[in-house]
């Protein structure tokens, strides 16, 4: 796979993605499998890994963390 942005070359690593869940709630999800550019850096992540980052929120959201890490591994 070729990189969307700068056509470079797509490899396997992992990428942290931070989320504002509201004005006061933040959420950062680490070392999530993504595609990474090795040219410019950009990340890609797979539809089904989003939606397992998806659920994390939601149940973190419903237990009621407000600001906060998740692990992927860990929690998915």
């Amino acid at each position: 796979m070729r990189c969307p942005l700068c056509k470079g070359k797509m490899v396997k690593g992992k990428t942290h993605l931070p989320y504002e869940m509201g004005e006061q709630e933040i959420l950062v999800v680490r070392d999530v499998p993504a595609l990474l550019c090795e040219q410019c850096g950009e990340s890609f992540v797979e539809i089904e890994v989003v939606r397992r980052v998806e659920k994390l929120l939601a149940t973190a959201q419903r237990d009621g963390v407000t600001f906060g890490f998740i692990k992927y591994r860990e929690a998915a």
